[in-house]
Order: structure tokens, then C-alpha cells, then sequence
């Protein structure tokens, strides 16, 4: 096998033949190293029935002569572009990037690229990221609702037809799909336990957007709690906000407490 040559830009393999660089093809490749076609792709495919030693010299050749998959191509032969597409409502918090950073990592360790996508806290701007991304052709989606979504026709109409979809945090209940949840229940009993435990009566409790089964569930967890303890549930004493980081506690009643749980974090940014 013959090592290319290189010339103003262009390349010249064993044939003589001539391939602008960024335009090579796996039949210019197979040409410059006197193997077939098949055995290029099969080698930049990292096929194991290649031998090592040919392997390793379509990869270095394929480099030099700055040659790229048509992943249009690919994509219509196979039906896949093993590439996901990621929505998530808030790409400034720490949360939501904590977990596109795991989701790019674990889907890279797979052959996988993603795409992400952002839909702000808006719903519309949520349906018009899945259509790019079904545009895009992408394997499946990983979503988490905005806080204004509460029509949930569109994952619906994904779940029906049959496309991959994932859920987590902000998840519809009513689909019957992969959800990625913690135990927000569970996690806000226990909080206001401790607050309760420490001497708290009158606990003020901010919450999200109604329409988002992560507060239900939160605030179910510190209805049960007060409820175990034989406090009264005060309604003076839950808020739901959209803007709970923008609100200022006392704005929300919780000057009427002597204690505050709050559905921060990563609920409503």
C-alpha cells in the first residue's frame, strides 16, 4: 500500500488520480490502497473482521485525504442517524446541564451524538423544538416539559408513532413511556419532618406551577407530613409561583410562618 502525496490542496493517490480535499469518497480510498470498497467501509466502521494493519492504514488515509461520511446518505440506508435529540426548559440552571453533561457522555460511550434543545419555559417554543428535531431525523427524545406545558397532544402524538421517548424531572403521568423521576414526595415528607422535629409549627410552603406533577407531589409530601404530626394544613401558607428564584419570601406569605420549605432548585427557575 502506497502513502498519498500531498499537492496544493490536492491529493494524488498510487493511480494518479486527483481528489480535492473535503471531497474524497470510500472508492477514492479503496483506489489509493488497492482494496475494495467494502473492505474501507467495513475498516472506518471498525469492523472486526479487518485485520488490524488494514484498519489502521484506511484510518490514517481517510485523514490525509480529509474525508467525511455522508451522513444523509447513511441515514436514508439505514433509517438511523444515531443521533438524540434532548429538550430541556432551561439550559442556564445547574440541574438541567449536571444532566445533559451524564446524557452526552453516556451517549457518546454508545456511538451516539446529541442535539439540544431549549424550549425557554415555553410550550410553544417546545413544539417547535420537536419538529426540528424530528426534521433532523433523530433516533428518539429525551424531554422535560416546560413549566407551561399542559396539553400533552404532541407527546402523545410521538408515543403513537412509535418514535423513542424519554422523560425526566418534569414528566406526564398520563403517558405510559421511560420516566426518569426522583421520589418528590418522599423528599419533601421528609423535609418537613426535620423542620417539624426542630420545633417548626407554622410551615410555609412555596410551590410550583400547579400545572406540573412534580409540585403536586411536593406538596402532597407536606400536607402528609403535617398530617402525621397533627398540624393543620394552613392555605395562608402555600404559594404557587412561576417565578419562584425571581420571588422574594415574603411576597409569598411566608411571613406568616415560622418556617419555610421550598420547592426550589431546579422545580421553577
Amino acid at each position: 500500500m502506497k502513502d498519498m502525496q500531498q499537492d496544493d490542496g490536492n491529493s494524488a493517490g498510487a493511480g494518479g488520480f486527483e481528489v480535492k480535499r473535503g471531497q474524497a469518497r470510500l472508492k477514492d480510498i479503496a483506489r489509493s490502497l488497492n482494496v475494495s470498497i467494502s473492505t474501507v467501509s467495513r475498516a472506518l466502521g471498525g469492523s472486526h473482521d479487518i485485520n488490524a494493519e488494514t484498519r489502521k492504514a484506511v484510518v490514517e488515509m481517510a485523514g490525509r485525504m480529509a474525508y467525511a461520511p455522508n451522513q444523509v446518505a447513511q441515514s436514508l440506508r439505514t433509517n438511523k442517524t444515531n443521533t438524540l435529540g434532548i429538550i430541556v426548559p432551561d439550559l442556564t440552571t445547574y440541574f438541567f446541564s449536571a444532566n445533559l453533561s451524564g446524557f452526552q457522555e453516556v451517549a457518546a460511550e454508545k456511538g451516539y451524538n446529541v442535539m439540544i434543545c431549549q424550549s425557554n419555559e415555553s410550550y410553544e417554543e417546545e413544539l417547535r423544538n420537536i419538529s426540528t428535531l424530528m426534521a433532523s431525523r433523530v433516533d428518539g427524545l429525551i424531554i422535560s416539559l416546560s413549566k407551561q406545558t399542559s396539553n400533552y397532544d404532541h407527546l402523545q402524538a410521538l408515543y403513537k408513532k412509535g418514535i423513542p421517548l424519554v422523560l425526566f424531572d418534569r414528566v406526564c403521568d398520563d403517558i405510559e413511556t421511560t420516566r426518569i423521576m426522583v421520589d418528590e414526595h418522599d423528599g419533601a415528607l421528609k423535609a418537613t419532618e426535620h423542620l417539624i422535629e426542630m420545633g417548626c409549627k407554622r410551615i410555609a410552603h412555596l410551590s410550583g406551577p400547579e400545572n406540573l406533577s412534580i409540585s403536586r407531589r411536593r406538596l402532597q409530601g407536606y400536607s402528609d407530613a403535617l398530617q402525621r404530626y397533627d398540624i393543620p394544613l394552613r392555605e395562608e401558607l402555600i404559594r404557587h409561583t412561576q417565578h419562584l428564584n425571581r420571588q422574594r419570601p415574603g411576597s409569598a406569605g411566608a411571613e406568616l410562618a415560622g418556617a419555610v420549605f421550598s420547592a426550589r432548585c431546579h422545580l421553577c427557575h
